[in-house]
């Protein structure tokens, strides 16, 4: 029993870091100095402090409703993500125009998806740690601290050291996460309802899976190369 605890109790904590890396990366992306990531990181912490102190006062039927309300909200933030990514990407680069000040927000304010597993953070540390929600809030604020300050710092110091810091960047990184909540949200139902299934052979077509992946690489190679295309008629052959 002790080993499933110990189990959950890391799902918790490395949930609560994913999130707090993801504002991290957003903070020092945007080009935030310490203070001010610093900041942001606290607003986390004390967040996640109130949380902590409310969730055992919370009725069960909230419980379930704010968790769903925090599914939808992961469809909201991953659809938003995938919008803002490609704005900020292209106004750097067709316009030298730098929005990164403000779509960086995106990744790393705390949206009611954020607060919706800071909830469920707090309310599992609670029932496997047997702490009160006033210690799983510090715990979850705590992490987030850290997390939020160290991925703000490595994302800052590597993107500088490989001159890769600008809204360019930022862009592909709000692209590749929008991405990747909508890619969880098809593919943990589908996860799930396949554990009722009964098990069943499926049959595959080597031919038509090497088809499809010659096209895949075929269709990426000519996206690169307008893009490199595009590149050199605007900068003059450079």
């Amino acid at each position: 029993m002790s080993n499933v605890v110990n189990f959950l109790t890391a799902g918790v904590f490395g949930g609560t870091a994913l999130l707090a890396l993801k504002s991290g990366v957003g903070c020092g992306l945007s080009g935030l100095r310490t203070r001010e990531t610093l900041c942001l990181a606290s607003v986390y912490a004390f967040t996640a402090l109130i949380i902590g102190a409310v969730v055992g006062s919370i009725p069960v039927d909230a419980t379930e409703q704010i968790v769903g309300l925090g599914v939808v909200m992961h469809l909201v933030i991953g659809l938003a993500l995938v919008y803002f990514g490609i704005r900020t990407k292209k106004a750097w680069l067709s316009d030298r125009q730098d929005i990164s000040c403000r779509t960086f927000l995106l990744m790393s304010l705390p949206c009611p998806a954020c607060l919706a597993a800071t909830f469920l953070s707090c309310l599992i540390f609670t029932d496997i740690a047997g702490v009160s929600g006033v210690a799983a809030g510090a715990v979850v604020g705590g992490v987030f601290l850290v997390g939020t300050l160290v991925g703000g710092a490595g994302t800052s110091w590597i993107t500088k050291k490989a001159n890769m810091k600008n809204p360019s960047t930022l862009g592909n990184v709000m692209l590749f996460l929008g991405l990747f909540y909508l890619l969880c949200l098809l593919l943990v139902p589908a996860y799930l309802q396949a554990q009722d299934a009964p098990a069943f052979g499926i049959a595959t077509d080597p031919a038509g899976m090497l088809l499809a992946l010659v096209l895949m690489t075929a269709l990426i190679a000519f996206g690169a190369l307008a893009d490199r295309i595009r590149h050199t008629v605007d900068h003059g052959g450079r």
